[in-house]
C-alpha cells in the first residue's frame, strides 16, 4: 500500500507540472481555440486512456485515432525538438499533450469550453460518483486502474477544461 501511495504522489506530482508547462505554452493558443463541444471531450478523454492502457505512452494509438502531432520552430523557422508534445486531432477541437514519448506518464486534454456549465455537464455524466474537488476545483480519481485528474481552467471570459490521464498503476 505504500508503494502504490508514493507512486499516486509522484504521478499527481508530474500531473502539477505538466499542467504547469500546458499553462505556459498554451495559453496563446488555448485563448484562439475555439469551444468544444461535449461529445468531442469525451471521445478525446477516452482517445487518452487508449493512450495510456498499454502501461507506457503509446503515441501510434492516438495516431490510430487520428491524432497529429504538432510541430514547432524557434524565431528562425528551426524545429524545436524539446518542446511540449501537442496532438492536435483532424476532427475534433480539443488538444491533447503528452508528458514523454515513451514510458509512463501522463496524456492531457485541454478544450475550450462555451462556460463552466459545461464543466459541471461533463462532472454530471459520472452520476455523482466523483470525489469532491481539492481547493483549485480539480478533482482527482482512479479508473479502470489510471489515476485521472479533472480541472476547470482558463478564465471567466475563456473558460477550459483540463483531463488528465496517466499509465496505469501498477498493481500487486
Amino acid at each position: 500500500m505504500r508503494r502504490v501511495r508514493r507512486w499516486i504522489a509522484a504521478l499527481l506530482k508530474r500531473l502539477t507540472i505538466l499542467g504547469t508547462a500546458f499553462a505556459v505554452f498554451a495559453s496563446p493558443a488555448q485563448a484562439q481555440m475555439r469551444e468544444a463541444p461535449l461529445p468531442e471531450i469525451f471521445e478525446s478523454y477516452n482517445d487518452c486512456f487508449a493512450a495510456t492502457e498499454t502501461g507506457a505512452i503509446n503515441t501510434d494509438a492516438l495516431r490510430d485515432l487520428g491524432w497529429v502531432r504538432a510541430t514547432m520552430t524557434d524565431d528562425d523557422g528551426n524545429s524545436v525538438d524539446d518542446g511540449p508534445i501537442i496532438f492536435g486531432h483532424t476532427q475534433r477541437t480539443p488538444l491533447i499533450m503528452l508528458s514523454g514519448l515513451d514510458g509512463e506518464g501522463v496524456c492531457m486534454v485541454s478544450a475550450r469550453i462555451e462556460s463552466f456549465d459545461v464543466f459541471e455537464e461533463f462532472m454530471a455524466a459520472f452520476g455523482g460518483n466523483l470525489p469532491d474537488p481539492d481547493g483549485d476545483g480539480a478533482i482527482t480519481y482512479s479508473a479502470q486502474g489510471h489515476i485521472v485528474q479533472i480541472a476547470p481552467t482558463g478564465s471567466r471570459d475563456k473558460p477550459s477544461l483540463r483531463l488528465v490521464v496517466g499509465t496505469p498503476m501498477e498493481r500487486n
